[in-house]
């Protein structure tokens, strides 16, 4: 027992609840399944009760979200996978501090992808910070919510006014901060352009992500060319000058 992930589901549907828990014993049997839950208020007593390891937990339920749930918790030290229909402000919520979610209808592999991540985060017996961000992301204000970035070695919790530009490098994106810091982070420029377009941001060029913030000045001339705060010119792709000039009247 002492090698198995314990674990809650939290999902207001019989048949999900029922389903997952074939799966997991099919593909994932290192899963030990303690209890589960119909409701967010029914979740976080069993949570609270049980202390598990990880908590599978459903976003849209019936008189409170799974984000409520995690609200009403003093302790959130375990892990959590999000298994939700498409639900486009609770994913980018989820993105934002990199934690794992799974689609409905559960496909197996990506089940089994989450699971060893998790596995992997109890194994190092680290504190779970990104559940502690997504926590606190709902709570705060547009301009205060901090974007987790997952580096080779940790994840680092920058504040998303911090970030002057983005630049894509093959699968990984380089991100240009506030004070001359740079970070690589393991995944791609359009999986933080889906994250942060509501933030601010503009991509310009393939290749590049920006803060328009930190945008300093638009050269028209040479294909067009934007000048950062940080002096770096960025080029502006030609399929993209018109939706720019009219970024720009609005912004």
């Amino acid at each position: 027992m002492e090698s198995m992930i314990k674990s809650v589901i939290v999902d207001d549907e019989e048949n999900g609840r029922s389903n997952l828990k074939e799966v997991l014993k099919r593909y994932c049997p290192d899963v030990f399944i303690l209890s589960e839950a119909a409701s967010a208020q029914e979740g976080a007593l069993i949570v609270t009760q049980k202390q598990p390891d990880l908590v599978f937990l459903d976003i849209e339920m019936p008189g409170g979200s799974g984000f409520e749930m995690l609200r009403l918790l003093k302790s959130r030290e375990f892990e959590v996978i999000f298994i939700t229909a498409y639900d486009q402000y609770g994913i980018q919520a989820i993105k934002f501090s990199a934690i794992d979610y799974i689609l409905k209808p559960i496909n197996y592999l990506d089940l089994i992808e989450a699971v060893n991540k998790v596995q992997k985060r109890l194994f190092e017996k680290k504190g779970n910070k990104r559940l502690l961000n997504l926590v606190q992301n709902m709570e705060s204000a547009q301009n205060d919510k901090r974007l987790a970035l997952p580096t080779q070695n940790s994840v680092e919790f920058i504040e998303v006014n911090s970030i002057i530009r983005c630049q894509a490098d093959n699968n990984y994106t380089e991100f240009h901060l506030l004070g001359d810091r740079k970070l690589l982070v393991c995944k791609t420029l359009k999986e933080y352009e889906e994250i942060l377009t509501d933030f601010g941001f503009f991509r310009p060029h393939q290749s590049h992500l920006i803060n328009m913030r930190y945008l300093m000045s638009y050269i028209k001339s040479d294909g067009g060319t934007l000048v950062m705060r940080d002096e770096v010119h960025i080029p502006v792709s030609r399929f993209k000058k018109n939706e720019l000039k009219a970024y720009l009247l609005k912004f």
